[in-house]
Order: structure tokens, then C-alpha cells, then sequence
């Protein structure tokens, strides 16, 4: 990011905001409207960010943010307090578009694991891991994930608390595009993607033949 890119971060600025690394093969970066929030930068858009805190940015400056596939790897605790800090920086009328990967979808519901009372311990695709620790033969534990893996598992029913807890629940518009709202019932409405498009969306990732596997979700001011 250049000097006077950087002088622009306490201002409004007429450009999108993307969580994570931007990469130069995604359509947000290749558009030219992103610059992307990382804990790491690597590309020449990327600003140095710890999600986790708030952003350098004024109140009301920003046109909008997309997360994409990132929230699932903060803790749980951590997120309404991010949604917070959106809902802060976002113009009038701007918009914040949320998507995870939604674990009521039997895609991924396949690829997790377990413990006795259903809950997901792990996503053995995201790299997850299980251990079993016997006892006379008996399976009785299992311990869990690290690194990049997923460190908890949304679906509709823990994101609305999320939700519901945040300053982001006082945007004007709240539109839920996908999800599984339980294991029978979903929603799979076609949606706006020429600024902000969804990698994990039919027709982009058809592995569910057409259903849901993310939760999408606009939230405009």
C-alpha cells in the first residue's frame, strides 16, 4: 500500500474494505475496489491488520467490507465485537457482506467429527485433527484443532446471536441470501455479485449441487 493510500486511512475513502489477504487471483483484487486487512500483508493492497482490534479508519468512512471464509477461524467470543467496529466505519448506505461456511450443510457435515452429543469437534478437510483417548476400550475424548483449521463451526443458529449482540444489528437492511436455518430447512436466494462475489455459491461451487454450503448474509447501514 502506497504512502498515500496509508493517508487516507483516517478519511473517507471510496474504496472496499476485504478481510484477510487480498490476492492478486481474486476478482476483489483484480477490480481494483479492495484493499485487504491482514494480519500479514503479502500483496500490494494489503494493510498490516490484527482483525481483532479495531481498524484505522474514521466513523462513517468506509463504502464497504466483505469477509469471506474468515471469521470461522476467530474465536466465537472475539466476533461481535469486529461487527462492532463494522457497523462504526461503514458510510450511510454502505454495506457489510458476511459469508462462512455453514456446517448444517451435509457437505460439510460429512467431512466433520463428532463428539456423543453431535457437537462438531473438528473439519478433518480444514485441517482439523482427532485424537481418542481410550479407557477399557471405551472412546471417551477427543482433542482438537490447530493452525489454520476452523476453531468453531457456524450455522444459522449460533451466527444470529453474533448478530443480534453487535451494533450490526441496527443496519437498515439485514438480507440472509443462504443458509441451512436447520438440518431440512434452506434458503438459497440469487444475490448481487458484480462488486462482492462469493467464491462458495452456486453456480461458482456446485459440490451441493445447487444448496447451500455457506451462510451469505448483507448488512447495509
Amino acid at each position: 500500500m502506497s504512502e498515500s493510500d496509508r493517508s487516507h486511512c483516517n478519511q473517507t475513502i471510496d474504496k472496499f474494505i476485504y478481510f484477510g489477504n487480498l490476492y492478486p487471483h481474486e476478482p476483489q483484487f483484480q477490480s481494483g475496489l479492495f484493499y485487504g486487512l491482514a494480519l500479514t500483508p503479502r500483496f500490494e493492497r494489503d494493510i498490516a491488520h490484527d482483525a481483532r482490534k479495531n481498524m484505522p479508519f474514521a466513523d462513517g468512512s468506509v463504502k464497504g467490507f466483505q469477509s469471506q471464509d474468515v471469521f470461522e477461524h476467530i474465536p466465537y467470543q472475539k466476533i461481535p465485537a469486529i461487527m462492532d467496529d463494522i457497523f462504526r466505519c461503514l458510510q450511510k448506505g454502505g454495506i457489510f457482506r458476511l459469508s462462512l461456511p455453514d456446517y448444517n450443510s451435509p457437505l460439510l457435515r460429512r467431512r466433520s467429527v463428532y463428539d456423543a452429543d453431535g457437537n462438531i469437534l473438528c473439519d478433518l478437510a480444514m485441517g482439523g485433527m482427532v485424537s481418542a483417548t481410550l479407557n477399557d476400550g471405551v472412546q471417551v475424548g477427543f482433542a482438537g484443532e490447530e493452525g489454520d483449521s476452523h476453531i468453531w463451526f457456524p450455522t444459522f443458529n449460533t451466527v444470529l446471536p453474533l448478530i443480534l449482540t453487535s451494533e450490526i444489528r441496527k443496519c437498515d437492511t439485514i438480507q440472509i441470501h443462504h443458509a441451512w436455518i436447520d438440518k431440512d430447512k434452506w434458503i438459497c436466494k440469487p444475490f448481487e455479485q458484480g462488486v462482492m462475489p462469493v467464491s462458495r455459491v452456486p453456480p461458482h461451487d456446485m459440490r451441493a449441487d445447487g444448496k447451500p454450503i455457506s451462510i451469505v448474509i448483507d448488512f447495509i447501514k
